[in-house]
């Protein structure tokens, strides 16, 4: 996870878990400066973009997951 979702680690801990052997977290560096996390559709679209700065909402997650994912194991 990167920096703004580390400052919410059991909201992300939580919902990694909820959605095990259909969604990997993949931490990777970049230049851009505008978001500090990403959620990636199966087809390869951005989901969900997590601007810089902004806490990591439990509802939004969720609800992004479920829909691209499927309802938590």
């Amino acid at each position: 996870m990167t920096p703004a979702a580390a400052a919410s680690p059991l909201v992300a801990a939580d919902a990694r878990g909820a959605w095990t052997g259909r969604v990997n977290t993949v931490t990777a560096r970049t230049d851009r400066v505008d978001v500090d996390a990403l959620l990636i559709r199966p087809d390869g679209c951005v989901a969900r973009a997590l601007p810089t700065g902004q806490d990591l909402d439990a509802t939004t997650l969720v609800r992004a997951l479920g829909t691209w994912f499927g309802q938590p194991a």
